[in-house]
């Protein structure tokens, strides 16, 4: 695979599930190289320039070697809530399985979303309350109609045990 950021999941807690983007380092945030051929992550400016994030399942999304402004875009966006090193800190998607008792009585399974910001090595994480980032960042949404009823089913989907 050439470009496209992969999705990882992890278990949160017995009743909830995080998907995340992880972008390739060499073709999506790039990586800087010095005269001498060593490599060096770039920082918030050098990642805003030259980085950015193709689309989920895209196998290539460079035109002429750089980056589309949508793909630019999906980085920023990115940035703006992880930080400005999306390297090591990760976008992502959570699906809460919750089970509520109706006014007659009877449970019932529902299922709440947010966001979540990961950081694989230290296994570390939170949540992003916000609805904007829930409803209209491109990643979020992605992985959304990517993986909602996939990570429902994960959790144990309607059916009460």
């Amino acid at each position: 695979v050439k470009g496209g950021y992969i999705t990882y999941l992890k278990r949160l807690s017995d009743n909830e599930v995080i998907a995340f983007a992880k972008p390739d380092w060499n073709l999506e945030l790039t990586l800087f190289q010095d005269s001498n051929g060593d490599q060096y992550y770039w920082n918030r400016e050098g990642l805003v320039r030259f980085g950015g994030m193709c689309g989920i399942d895209t196998t290539n999304c460079l035109v002429n070697g750089k980056h589309t402004y949508t793909n630019q875009q999906r980085l920023w966006e990115t940035m703006s809530i992880v930080g400005d090193d999306p390297y090591r800190n990760f976008l992502g998607y959570t699906v809460k399985r919750n089970i509520g008792i109706s006014n007659l009585g009877k449970r019932f399974v529902y299922f709440s979303y947010g966001v979540a910001v990961i950081n694989e090595q230290s296994g570390s994480w939170y949540r992003v309350k916000s609805s904007p980032v829930l409803n209209n960042y491109r990643v979020v949404k992605e992985i959304s109609s990517n993986y909602k009823d996939f990570l429902e089913r994960y959790l144990g989907g309607y059916s009460i045990k």
